[in-house]
Protein backbone atom coordinates (compact mmCIF):
# COMPACT_ATOMS: atom_id res chain seq x y z
CA UNK A 1 0.00 0.00 0.00
CA UNK A 2 1.05 3.60 -0.57
CA UNK A 3 1.92 5.63 2.51
CA UNK A 4 -1.34 7.62 2.38
CA UNK A 5 -4.46 7.80 0.20
CA UNK A 6 -4.03 9.39 -3.21
CA UNK A 7 -5.93 12.57 -4.07
CA UNK A 8 -7.59 12.90 -7.45
CA UNK A 9 -5.16 12.78 -10.41
CA UNK A 10 -5.72 16.44 -11.28
CA UNK A 11 -4.90 17.41 -7.69
CA UNK A 12 -1.67 15.43 -7.89
CA UNK A 13 -0.80 17.14 -11.16
CA UNK A 14 -1.49 20.56 -9.62
CA UNK A 15 0.74 19.63 -6.68
CA UNK A 16 3.54 18.53 -8.97
CA UNK A 17 3.32 21.69 -11.08
CA UNK A 18 3.41 23.78 -7.92
CA UNK A 19 6.45 21.81 -6.75
CA UNK A 20 8.47 22.31 -9.92
CA UNK A 21 7.52 25.99 -10.01
CA UNK A 22 8.92 26.49 -6.50
CA UNK A 23 12.01 24.30 -6.71
CA UNK A 24 13.06 23.78 -10.32
CA UNK A 25 13.06 27.29 -11.74
CA UNK A 26 11.50 26.22 -15.03
CA UNK A 27 10.74 28.76 -17.73
CA UNK A 28 7.06 29.45 -18.49
CA UNK A 29 7.42 27.58 -21.78
CA UNK A 30 8.80 24.45 -20.10
CA UNK A 31 6.07 24.66 -17.48
CA UNK A 32 3.35 24.74 -20.14
CA UNK A 33 4.97 21.88 -22.03
CA UNK A 34 5.01 19.67 -18.94
CA UNK A 35 1.46 20.57 -17.99
CA UNK A 36 0.23 19.68 -21.47
CA UNK A 37 2.20 16.43 -21.61
CA UNK A 38 0.99 15.24 -18.21
CA UNK A 39 -2.61 16.27 -18.88
CA UNK A 40 -2.47 14.02 -21.95
CA UNK A 41 -1.09 11.22 -19.79
CA UNK A 42 -3.91 11.54 -17.25
CA UNK A 43 -6.48 11.63 -20.05
CA UNK A 44 -5.00 8.41 -21.42
CA UNK A 45 -5.36 6.72 -18.03
CA UNK A 46 -8.97 7.85 -17.75
CA UNK A 47 -9.84 6.64 -21.23
CA UNK A 48 -8.38 3.20 -20.52
CA UNK A 49 -9.83 2.79 -17.04
CA UNK A 50 -6.44 2.97 -15.33
CA UNK A 51 -5.47 4.66 -12.09
CA UNK A 52 -2.18 6.15 -10.98
CA UNK A 53 -2.17 3.97 -7.88
CA UNK A 54 -2.27 0.71 -9.85
CA UNK A 55 -0.26 1.70 -12.91
CA UNK A 56 2.27 -0.84 -14.19
CA UNK A 57 5.33 -0.66 -16.43
CA UNK A 58 3.39 -2.11 -19.35
CA UNK A 59 0.85 0.72 -19.00
CA UNK A 60 3.64 3.27 -19.34
CA UNK A 61 5.03 1.46 -22.38
CA UNK A 62 1.61 1.38 -24.01
CA UNK A 63 1.03 5.06 -23.34
CA UNK A 64 4.35 6.04 -24.92
CA UNK A 65 3.63 3.73 -27.86
CA UNK A 66 0.26 5.45 -28.33
CA UNK A 67 1.87 8.83 -29.02
CA UNK A 68 2.35 9.53 -32.70
CA UNK A 69 6.02 10.43 -32.84
CA UNK A 70 6.28 9.81 -36.58
CA UNK A 71 6.06 13.51 -37.41
CA UNK A 72 7.68 14.78 -34.24
CA UNK A 73 11.28 15.59 -33.42
CA UNK A 74 13.36 13.78 -30.85
CA UNK A 75 13.20 16.92 -28.71
CA UNK A 76 9.41 16.64 -28.67
CA UNK A 77 9.70 13.03 -27.55
CA UNK A 78 12.11 13.98 -24.79
CA UNK A 79 9.79 16.69 -23.47
CA UNK A 80 7.01 14.10 -23.15
CA UNK A 81 9.10 11.37 -21.56
CA UNK A 82 11.00 13.71 -19.23
CA UNK A 83 7.75 15.21 -17.97
CA UNK A 84 6.36 11.75 -17.27
CA UNK A 85 9.55 10.63 -15.55
CA UNK A 86 9.60 13.68 -13.29
CA UNK A 87 5.93 13.25 -12.38
CA UNK A 88 6.41 9.59 -11.43
CA UNK A 89 9.46 10.43 -9.35
CA UNK A 90 7.47 13.10 -7.53
CA UNK A 91 4.58 10.71 -6.83
CA UNK A 92 6.94 8.14 -5.36
CA UNK A 93 8.78 10.72 -3.28
CA UNK A 94 5.51 12.04 -1.85
CA UNK A 95 4.29 8.53 -1.02
CA UNK A 96 1.53 8.28 -3.62
CA UNK A 97 3.20 5.36 -5.40
CA UNK A 98 4.69 2.23 -3.86
CA UNK A 99 7.43 1.98 -6.49
CA UNK A 100 9.54 4.51 -8.32
CA UNK A 101 8.60 3.89 -11.95
CA UNK A 102 10.53 6.85 -13.35
CA UNK A 103 13.45 4.66 -14.42
CA UNK A 104 11.07 2.61 -16.58
CA UNK A 105 10.38 5.55 -18.89
CA UNK A 106 12.99 5.71 -21.63
CA UNK A 107 13.79 8.79 -23.69
CA UNK A 108 15.29 8.71 -27.17
CA UNK A 109 18.92 9.65 -27.50
CA UNK A 110 19.56 13.09 -28.96
CA UNK A 111 22.84 13.62 -30.76
CA UNK A 112 23.86 17.24 -31.07
CA UNK A 113 23.96 18.49 -34.66
CA UNK A 114 22.99 15.05 -35.98
CA UNK A 115 20.56 16.74 -38.35
CA UNK A 116 20.26 20.12 -40.00
CA UNK A 117 17.50 22.07 -38.21
CA UNK A 118 14.75 23.73 -40.27
CA UNK A 119 15.81 27.07 -41.65
CA UNK A 120 15.01 29.67 -44.27
CA UNK A 121 17.43 30.88 -46.88
CA UNK A 122 18.30 34.55 -47.14
CA UNK A 123 16.43 34.75 -50.45
CA UNK A 124 13.32 33.26 -48.85
CA UNK A 125 13.37 35.88 -46.11
CA UNK A 126 13.50 38.61 -48.73
CA UNK A 127 10.58 36.95 -50.53
CA UNK A 128 8.63 36.74 -47.28
CA UNK A 129 9.19 40.40 -46.46
CA UNK A 130 8.31 41.49 -50.00
CA UNK A 131 5.02 39.59 -49.82
CA UNK A 132 3.60 42.05 -47.25
CA UNK A 133 2.03 44.81 -49.34
CA UNK A 134 -0.28 47.72 -48.71
CA UNK A 135 -1.10 49.95 -45.76
CA UNK A 136 -4.02 48.03 -44.24
CA UNK A 137 -3.75 47.67 -40.45
CA UNK A 138 -2.99 43.94 -40.63
CA UNK A 139 -0.31 44.51 -43.25
CA UNK A 140 1.35 47.18 -41.11
CA UNK A 141 1.22 44.82 -38.10
CA UNK A 142 2.65 41.90 -40.07
CA UNK A 143 5.41 44.08 -41.49
CA UNK A 144 6.35 45.24 -37.98
CA UNK A 145 6.40 41.63 -36.75
CA UNK A 146 8.62 40.46 -39.60
CA UNK A 147 10.98 43.40 -39.16
CA UNK A 148 11.56 42.42 -35.52
CA UNK A 149 12.02 38.76 -36.38
CA UNK A 150 14.18 39.17 -39.47
CA UNK A 151 16.38 42.08 -38.41
CA UNK A 152 16.95 41.28 -34.74
CA UNK A 153 16.48 37.51 -35.05
CA UNK A 154 14.30 37.32 -31.96
CA UNK A 155 12.38 34.43 -30.46
CA UNK A 156 8.64 34.49 -30.96
CA UNK A 157 7.95 34.99 -27.24
CA UNK A 158 10.28 37.97 -27.11
CA UNK A 159 8.39 39.66 -29.92
CA UNK A 160 4.97 38.76 -28.53
CA UNK A 161 5.81 40.23 -25.11
CA UNK A 162 7.34 43.47 -26.44
CA UNK A 163 5.48 46.52 -25.08
CA UNK A 164 5.26 50.15 -26.07
CA UNK A 165 7.27 50.96 -22.95
CA UNK A 166 10.20 48.87 -24.24
CA UNK A 167 10.81 51.29 -27.10
CA UNK A 168 12.90 54.32 -26.20
CA UNK A 169 12.30 56.66 -29.11
CA UNK A 170 14.45 59.40 -27.58
CA UNK A 171 17.61 57.34 -27.09
CA UNK A 172 16.96 55.10 -30.11
CA UNK A 173 17.07 51.79 -28.26
CA UNK A 174 14.68 48.90 -27.85
CA UNK A 175 14.60 46.49 -24.89
CA UNK A 176 13.72 42.82 -25.08
CA UNK A 177 13.11 40.42 -22.21
CA UNK A 178 14.85 37.17 -22.97
CA UNK A 179 12.56 34.14 -22.88
CA UNK A 180 15.38 32.06 -21.41
CA UNK A 181 16.63 33.49 -18.14
CA UNK A 182 14.55 36.67 -18.18
CA UNK A 183 17.57 38.93 -18.86
CA UNK A 184 17.08 42.28 -20.57
CA UNK A 185 18.76 42.79 -23.94
CA UNK A 186 19.11 46.37 -25.22
CA UNK A 187 19.54 46.79 -28.98
CA UNK A 188 19.72 49.86 -31.19
CA UNK A 189 16.44 51.06 -32.63
CA UNK A 190 17.59 51.03 -36.22
CA UNK A 191 16.13 53.65 -38.58
CA UNK A 192 14.29 51.14 -40.78
CA UNK A 193 12.78 49.46 -37.70
CA UNK A 194 11.87 52.82 -36.20
CA UNK A 195 10.05 53.79 -39.40
CA UNK A 196 8.15 50.51 -39.65
CA UNK A 197 7.12 50.43 -35.98
CA UNK A 198 6.19 54.10 -36.06
CA UNK A 199 3.95 53.64 -39.09
CA UNK A 200 2.25 50.66 -37.47
CA UNK A 201 1.61 52.53 -34.22
CA UNK A 202 0.25 55.61 -36.01
CA UNK A 203 -1.85 53.94 -38.70
CA UNK A 204 -2.25 50.24 -37.94
CA UNK A 205 -2.43 49.68 -34.19
CA UNK A 206 -5.97 49.97 -32.80
CA UNK A 207 -6.51 53.26 -30.98
CA UNK A 208 -8.19 53.44 -27.61
CA UNK A 209 -6.92 50.06 -26.41
CA UNK A 210 -5.50 49.76 -22.90
CA UNK A 211 -3.09 46.98 -23.93
CA UNK A 212 0.55 47.95 -23.69
CA UNK A 213 1.82 45.10 -25.86
CA UNK A 214 3.08 46.42 -29.18
CA UNK A 215 1.65 43.80 -31.53
CA UNK A 216 -2.06 43.02 -31.33
CA UNK A 217 -3.87 40.18 -33.06
CA UNK A 218 -6.88 40.43 -35.35
CA UNK A 219 -9.18 40.69 -32.32
CA UNK A 220 -7.22 43.72 -31.06
CA UNK A 221 -5.75 41.70 -28.20
CA UNK A 222 -2.11 40.79 -27.46
CA UNK A 223 -0.84 37.55 -28.92
CA UNK A 224 -1.52 34.93 -26.25
CA UNK A 225 1.99 33.51 -26.52
CA UNK A 226 4.94 33.07 -28.79
CA UNK A 227 3.10 30.11 -30.31
CA UNK A 228 0.25 32.37 -31.43
CA UNK A 229 2.72 34.68 -33.10
CA UNK A 230 4.44 31.70 -34.73
CA UNK A 231 1.09 30.56 -36.11
CA UNK A 232 0.72 33.95 -37.76
CA UNK A 233 4.18 33.55 -39.26
CA UNK A 234 3.15 30.16 -40.68
CA UNK A 235 0.19 31.84 -42.38
CA UNK A 236 2.41 34.51 -43.93
CA UNK A 237 4.92 31.90 -45.09
CA UNK A 238 2.16 29.97 -46.83
CA UNK A 239 0.78 33.10 -48.48
CA UNK A 240 4.25 33.98 -49.74
CA UNK A 241 4.41 30.63 -51.53
CA UNK A 242 7.23 29.28 -49.37
CA UNK A 243 7.57 25.80 -47.95
CA UNK A 244 5.82 25.62 -44.59
CA UNK A 245 6.72 23.92 -41.32
CA UNK A 246 9.31 26.50 -40.35
CA UNK A 247 8.84 29.00 -37.56
CA UNK A 248 10.66 31.82 -35.83
CA UNK A 249 13.75 29.76 -35.00
CA UNK A 250 14.11 29.03 -38.72
CA UNK A 251 14.18 32.79 -39.31
CA UNK A 252 16.81 33.20 -36.56
CA UNK A 253 19.03 30.58 -38.15
CA UNK A 254 18.80 32.20 -41.57
CA UNK A 255 19.77 35.61 -40.21
CA UNK A 256 22.52 34.23 -37.98
CA UNK A 257 24.00 32.09 -40.72
CA UNK A 258 24.14 35.10 -43.02
CA UNK A 259 26.00 37.09 -40.37
CA UNK A 260 28.53 34.33 -39.70
CA UNK A 261 29.10 33.91 -43.43
CA UNK A 262 29.84 37.64 -43.50
CA UNK A 263 32.90 36.99 -41.35
CA UNK A 264 31.76 37.43 -37.76
CA UNK A 265 32.87 35.06 -35.01
CA UNK A 266 30.63 32.70 -33.04
CA UNK A 267 31.64 34.33 -29.78
CA UNK A 268 30.12 37.63 -30.90
CA UNK A 269 27.03 35.81 -32.15
CA UNK A 270 26.66 33.92 -28.84
CA UNK A 271 26.90 37.17 -26.87
CA UNK A 272 23.90 38.66 -28.63
CA UNK A 273 22.11 35.30 -28.59
CA UNK A 274 22.21 35.14 -24.81
CA UNK A 275 23.84 31.70 -24.72
CA UNK A 276 26.74 30.93 -22.41
CA UNK A 277 28.21 28.18 -24.59
CA UNK A 278 29.43 28.43 -28.16
CA UNK A 279 27.94 25.01 -28.90
CA UNK A 280 24.48 26.56 -28.65
CA UNK A 281 25.51 29.38 -30.96
CA UNK A 282 26.40 26.87 -33.64
CA UNK A 283 22.74 25.81 -33.78
CA UNK A 284 20.91 29.04 -32.95
CA UNK A 285 22.96 31.59 -34.82
CA UNK A 286 22.37 35.21 -33.97
CA UNK A 287 23.03 38.69 -35.22
CA UNK A 288 26.23 40.56 -34.51
CA UNK A 289 25.58 43.95 -32.93
CA UNK A 290 27.94 45.70 -35.32
CA UNK A 291 26.18 44.27 -38.38
CA UNK A 292 22.63 45.01 -37.30
CA UNK A 293 22.65 48.27 -39.21
CA UNK A 294 23.95 46.55 -42.35
CA UNK A 295 21.21 43.95 -42.14
CA UNK A 296 18.58 46.66 -41.70
CA UNK A 297 19.95 48.58 -44.69
CA UNK A 298 19.74 45.41 -46.79
CA UNK A 299 16.07 45.12 -45.91
CA UNK A 300 15.34 48.79 -46.50
CA UNK A 301 14.28 48.44 -50.12
CA UNK A 302 12.26 45.28 -49.47
CA UNK A 303 10.36 46.72 -46.52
Amino acid sequence: MSRHPSPAPQELLAGYLSFITRHCGLSPVTYRQRRKALSEFLSYLLQHGLSLKSIQVKDLDEFIASIDFSRRSRSYQCVRTNALRGFLRYLFGEGFLERDLSSCVESPRIYREATIPPHFTWTELEQLLASIRGDAPKALRDRAMLALLCIYGLRSGEVASLTLDDIDWTHKVIRFTRRKGGAILVLPLLPVVEAILGQYIRKGRPSGTSCRELLLNNRHRPFASGLSLTNRLHTLVKRAGLRGGRGCHAVRRAVGTHIVESGRGLQEVALILGHQSLSSARVYLRLSMELLRDVADNYGEVL
